[in-house]
Formats: structure tokens, C-alpha cells, sequence
């Protein structure tokens, strides 16, 4: 969705015009509905603040945004700014908040998700295992728009050749069927798993996991200890919908840092812009300190950036505002 398209104050998460426009005919899996009742308060305390709000979008704004978005991740609620710099310092202050945090074991919640199968984003995903073999490497691809715009296609033919038959490809639920074609050409038909397939049944059972700073595998895959790495062009990385957080991610294995501890600590600290109803029962508190806390930070940069071309600042001619 483009920025422009935003609406103020209106319940999109489970809106169902608002979800037919982006996943067809999907439907949410139902473990989400927690999140409708988050989706109403953040509305509601939105009203306090001169900033506007959206849902599920992906936009590079100032640092004085004017806009916090939210939406779904691992199950849980996520508000961010349209900003990058900020979604990246949000997590790192909370990664080091020194604040009185109750920490809260997120990485066993997640962990439970899949275990008891309601990890999917999805419902009615296929269960037709029985074909399938068990490999050690799985790519887990985004729909067709962003494949064709942000995957590094030679990322994906190294891959191919290195794993050679020890590898699955996961096409996205929404991926066309010409671009599931293009795949099976491509790599070979039998790598190709179906786009209505489970993803979180093969996901336990590789050792490494390919997947995008857009998906949250990501955060499923590292909670279960397996090795993740990215397979995006690197200059188009940072527009993943989870750059803030799935970066950390990648990044943590590289520098050898608990997983389990950096995704309790930050996650749990109200400065991650994280809420999760089912496991915190103070998320409305929680809601109040992220807006408080990120409102804060984007008062720093009061007037670092003026929004507009060159040439485009009014000056003051005879009491009146004019362009220069």
C-alpha cells in the first residue's frame, strides 16, 4: 500500500475489504483475533498525538515522522515509524533498556506457536506431507511483486547449486502461478513446494533457513536455533517490512549473541513498539509508554528537516508567506 492511501483512525488489521485487497481470498488465522482489541486501543490513544497512523505500510518518511504504522508480526502487535533510522533505534533501545522491564519468555511463546501449529500468518494451509522428504535447507520466498523486486535472483541459483536436491523452495501463499512456473524452470519442479503448503511443518525439520528481513520465518527460525541468512539485493534489504528486527536477527549469529535472551529482553521492553495480549497482561501500559517513548524520540529532531524540493521554503514578503 502507498503512503498516500493511509487511512486515520480506522480498524484495518481485520478489516475484510482491507484484507481482500492484500491476500485475496486468505483468510488470518485466528490466533491473531487478540490483536483486534490491541488494533482498538492504539487507535483510540492515537487521538492524543498530532501524528497519523496506517496499516501495513512500508514508506521512508523524516525523522519527525508523521506517521506510526502497525501490524502483524509472530502473532504479536508492532507500531513503528516510517522512518528507518528510528524502527532501528527503537529495537536497539530496547535491546538496552535500563528501565524496571518485566521480562517476559517470548522466545518459548513463540516456540509453542508452532508446536501447536497456529505459527502460520494463514488458516487452511495444506497438510499433503507425505511426498515430501526431508531436506536441510528451505527458502522461504515473498509474493510475486516483491520477488521480482527485491530477491538476489543469483543469491538464489547459488543456493540451488550448492544444496543441489537438499534444498526446498517456499513460494509465498500469494505467489501467482506463472511465477511458481518460473520456479519450477528455474530450479526444477521437485524443489518447488506448493504455495498452500505449510510452511511451518518443514521449518523445524532444516538446519538452515533461507529468508528475507519481510518475513517473519525469520524470528521462527531463530528461535528454534536454526541458521538463517538473507536473500535480498543488498540495497533493497532495508524496505523489508521487519528490517528493524530481522536485521538484529541475521546479525546476532554472526556476533554469537543469545538468541533467546536478545528476543526476551527486547521484546519485552515497551520501547520495541512489540505488544502481545496473550502473554502480557499490562499491554495497554505498554502501548501508552511505546507512544510516549517514540513520540520523544521524534522530538529530537524538531527541525533537522525541512519536508520539500529546493526552492520550495516560503520566506516572508510584506506579512505574507511566499515561495522562495
Amino acid at each position: 500500500m502507498k503512503p498516500e492511501d493511509r487511512r486515520i483512525n480506522v480498524p484495518s488489521m481485520f478489516n475484510r475489504s482491507e484484507q481482500k485487497k492484500r491476500i485475496g481470498t486468505l483468510k488470518k488465522n485466528t490466533v491473531l483475533n487478540p490483536l483486534e482489541e490491541v488494533e482498538t486501543y492504539f487507535l483510540k490513544k492515537m487521538k492524543k498525538y498530532k501524528t497519523e497512523n496506517s496499516y501495513d505500510v512500508n514508506a521512508q518518511e523524516l525523522p519527525k515522522f508523521k506517521t506510526l504504522n502497525y501490524t502483524e508480526y509472530g502473532t504479536n502487535f508492532l507500531i513503528c515509524p516510517l522512518n528507518l533510522e528510528l524502527r532501528l533505534r527503537q529495537v536497539e533501545h530496547a535491546w538496552r533498556d535500563t528501565d524496571d522491564v518485566k521480562i517476559l519468555d517470548y522466545k518459548e511463546f513463540f516456540i509453542k506457536n508452532i508446536n501447536k501449529q497456529v505459527a502460520n500468518k494463514y488458516q487452511n494451509r495444506s497438510q499433503e506431507f507425505e511426498k515430501y522428504s526431508d531436506v536441510d535447507h528451505l527458502v522461504i520466498l515473498p509474493g510475486s511483486n516483491k520477488l521480482k523486486e527485491c530477491i538476489c535472483l543469483n543469491k538464489l541459483k547459488k543456493i540451488a547449486f550448492d544444496h543441489e536436491d537438499d534444498v526446498y523452495f517456499k513460494p509465498h501463499p500469494v505467489t501467482t502461478h506463472a511465477i511458481i512456473g518460473e520456479l519450477k524452470d528455474m530450479f526444477g519442479e521437485s524443489t518447488i513446494l506448493p504455495r498452500e503448503i505449510d510452511l511451518y511443518y518443514f521449518l523445524p525439520k532444516v538446519s538452515k533457513v533461507y529468508t528475507t528481513h519481510m518475513s517473519e520465518s525469520a524470528l521462527y527460525a531463530a528461535v528454534l536455533g536454526k541458521e538463517i541468512e538473507p536473500i535480498e539485493v543488498y540495497q533493497e534489504a532495508h524496505r523489508g517490512s521487519f528490517y528493524h528486527i530481522n536485521r538484529f536477527l541475521f546479525e546476532n549469529q554472526v556476533y554469537e549473541v543469545d538468541m533467546g535472551e536478545w528476543i526476551n529482553k527486547t521484546f519485552s521492553s515497551p520501547k520495541s513498539g512489540i505488544i502481545n495480549p496473550r502473554i502480557d497482561s499490562d499491554w495497554k501500559n505498554k502501548v501508552d509508554q511505546y507512544l510516549s517513548y517514540i513520540h520523544d524520540e521524534r522530538e529530537r529532531y524538531a527541525d533537522w528537516y525541512v519536508e520539500g524540493q529546493p526552492g520550495g521554503v516560503k520566506k516572508r514578503v510584506d506579512g505574507r508567506l511566499v515561495k522562495d
